[in-house]
């Protein structure tokens, strides 16, 4: 008898033990199914905002992060924000950082027509011209320069103006054409404001790089290239693109006419005639715009001219006056010089030796 109750104390004892792991396995059970539905969602909804995982990939590694979606599509969907046209990524030609001062030599008006370019700037304040367009600029701005436009940066009396510049090919986005950062209308400048510590990580990051010419250094360029891009283009346009005065739109008729035309023998007369105006009206308005005369305006796309040829060519200072519109090449280099600071030639050998980077201006 004793032996029976034994064996039977055993039997309910398996049993609930047996019991115990049904229950068990069943919670376990339930758990992985939970896990399994739960990482399904998440891949379905990653997919769409930028991750890079898969099911096992999650549970037994960290996600990867797709940096061009994360400096891109800050709340916004795909369809809202600028992006670049599909297999078109831009390509760096040069990364510099400059103090633009009185004291320095400076950079007259200027274009590039086969590249783009792009500016942060990491301290101080100044003026920029771009598209036209004139603004006033401070630290934590970015500015962009579609390909072909004239621009210019000068530095405040009271401060002087830092800035990272990139230098651009292949620029490509949705809806403008090649080498364009934004339209016209939307303005060329763009605070960084809450993205200012990205901006300044990601320039100081490509820079740096540029400057390495490591084994690796052109791969993380690649990278981070875009991802800078994108962030700019993103950011919203500054009320300053809105704050213009009323006769601008004439005074960039006539900006956008010298510098078409700056390296023929103009006139004001010749400018007049052109914009079926009369020259002193002209030059008027033009100068409440500017701050300065049309045939001021004109010799600073000269001069700006002559020093990418200076710059970017082996070209004489006697070739270069004559490609720029001066048929004497002393009065060239005393209008060079007054501007600049140093004849032709001299600045050519200074601005290459003062480099930071390789820039091709």
């Amino acid at each position: 008898m004793l032996i029976i109750e034994n064996s039977f104390r055993c039997f309910r004892e398996v049993f609930v033990l047996f019991d115990d792991f049904i229950i068990l396995f069943r919670r376990i059970w339930c758990f992985f199914v939970l896990a399994f539905c739960f990482v399904k969602t998440l891949e379905i909804l990653h997919k769409k905002q930028g991750y890079q995982f898969g099911l096992y990939g999650f549970l037994w590694s960290a996600p990867k992060y797709d940096i061009l979606y994360l400096y891109s599509h800050r709340g916004e969907s795909m369809e809202e924000g600028v992006r670049f046209v599909s297999g078109q990524m831009p390509s760096l030609l040069y990364a510099t950082k400059q103090i633009v001062a009185a004291s320095t030599i400076t950079r007259a008006i200027h274009r590039h027509e086969r590249f783009t370019e792009m500016l942060y700037v990491y301290q101080g304040a100044g003026q920029y011209i771009a598209g036209g367009y004139s603004y006033p600029i401070r630290t934590g701005d970015i500015l962009l320069y579609n390909q072909g436009d004239l621009h210019e940066v000068t530095s405040s009396l009271q401060h002087e103006i830092g800035t990272f510049c990139f230098g651009i090919s292949s620029l490509q986005l949705c809806g403008l054409p090649e080498g364009h950062f934004t339209k016209a209308e939307n303005g060329f400048v763009r605070p960084a404001m809450d993205e200012i510590d990205h901006m300044q990580s990601l320039s100081e990051l490509i820079y740096e790089h540029a400057e390495r010419r490591t084994s690796y250094s052109d791969e993380i360029v690649a990278q981070l290239l875009p991802a800078l891009v994108l962030l700019s283009a993103n950011l919203p346009p500054d009320a300053r693109a809105a704050d213009q005065p009323h006769n601008l739109v004439l005074a960039n008729r006539i900006r956008q006419y010298i510098g078409t035309h700056f390296t023929e023998q103009l006139t004001l007369e010749d400018i007049g005639e052109a914009m079926s105006m009369s020259p002193y009206h002209l030059a008027h308005i033009f100068k409440e715009i500017t701050g300065m005369s049309p045939i001021h305006y004109m010799i600073r796309c000269r001069v700006g001219e002559a020093q990418n040829l200076l710059i970017s060519t082996d070209y004489s200072a006697t070739q270069i006056a004559a490609i720029v519109g001066y048929t004497n090449v002393n009065h060239f280099n005393a209008i060079f010089a007054k501007l600049v600071g140093l004849p032709p030639i001299r600045y050519r050998r200074k601005y290459l030796e003062n480099m930071q980077g390789s820039r091709l201006q």
